[in-house]
């Protein structure tokens, strides 16, 4: 046994010991373990995967209780949005930790369509996963389902809970959609509206009845958006000419910590 090894069972030693892994039953999900992982070796959005590997029995062990979740048993909806959320982040975990070091989770074949987990009673994808969240209707989802990737939203430092996960996914959105270099930028002497590569992706899920236009991605937006931001585009809108959305390109680098 590694030395790695034995530090994960120690510490899986002790989380079974505190009960913070108990079995899931159809009407709760325990996410401490998970909240830990995150806590430790997530810091402003970017993962230390090599101190992950140290975990990884304690992230079996929570995948395995995933595993045994009846979904549609929970007893909300925030909690069926938060088990499928952490379900994606840990599998995306899980998948790079089992491929590393690569420099892209494009680097590893099949990693969103053809790698599977056993979540929920079922063998699913990434994508498989990530369709089950979207099912629930709640576009901010895509602001807390992580790719491992620089330019998607950051991976917050603690789990989804049924209890916050309203005010988490507002605030993923905001704090998303303030980062100019990959969320939203405003370029008024081009009249151009620069987003997210993720409003092309799932335009439907922002604008589910009509074409993706600056205006109809801004009146989803307007309520989530930093007021400043709001103020701003909304000047532009008034404006005789029409502003254009363009999209930024995407950075697929692996959202790691730089190494030491």
């Amino acid at each position: 046994m590694t030395a790695t090894s034995k530090f994960g069972q120690a510490i899986l030693g002790i989380v079974v010991m505190l009960g913070i892994l108990p079995a899931a039953s159809a009407m709760e999900v325990n996410h401490v373990a998970w909240d830990q992982m995150l806590r430790n070796y997530v810091k402003d959005g970017l993962v230390d995967y090599r101190g992950f590997n140290h975990a990884d029995d304690i992230l079996i062990l929570y995948l395995g209780m995933l595993g045994g979740v009846q979904s549609e048993q929970l007893p909300s909806r925030d909690a069926r949005l938060a088990f499928w959320i952490n379900a994606y982040n840990a599998c995306v975990i899980k998948g790079v930790l089992d491929h590393y070091p690569i420099k892209s989770v494009k680097d590893v074949k099949g990693f969103f369509d053809g790698i599977r987990y056993q979540i929920a009673g079922e063998s699913l994808t990434l994508n498989g996963i990530e369709a089950k969240a979207r099912a629930l209707g709640d576009w901010r989802i895509h602001f807390a389902v992580v790719c491992a990737s620089l330019s998607c939203p950051i991976l917050r430092s603690e789990a989804y809970t049924a209890d916050r996960v309203d005010a988490q996914l507002t605030q993923q959105v905001q704090q998303f959609l303030s980062n100019t270099e990959k969320g939203l930028r405003l370029d008024p002497r081009q009249d151009t509206l620069w987003v997210s590569k993720i409003f092309k992706w799932y335009a439907a899920d922002f604008v589910p009845n009509g074409a993706l236009t600056a205006q109809s991605l801004l009146e989803r937006l307007r309520p989530v958006l930093d007021p400043a931001i709001a103020q701003a585009i909304g000047q532009e809108l008034v404006k005789d000419y029409e502003l254009h959305v363009r999209f930024m390109d995407y950075d697929w680098s692996l959202n790691a910590q730089t190494t030491r």
